[in-house]
């Protein structure tokens, strides 16, 4: 049986990890990176903001009368 991930612990799940990183020497040694929970963080942000977007829409697909 071949394992590919092979997790050493539990919490290596957890792990936060940079997806992106820029380091810029601008600005005083400027470090801006994304993490997974950053990452999860917009994906949710942007699900939660079009739904609720779509949901009070004023332009009704089927107006009431």
């Amino acid at each position: 049986m071949r394992h590919l991930n092979y997790i050493l612990s539990p919490l290596d799940q957890f792990e936060v990890r940079d997806l992106f990183s820029l380091n810029a020497n601008l600005l005083g040694n400027l470090h801006l990176s994304l993490t997974n929970i950053g990452l999860y963080l917009t994906i949710s942000i942007f699900l939660i903001l079009t739904y609720s977007l779509l949901s009070t829409n004023n332009n009704k697909i089927i107006p009431n009368n």
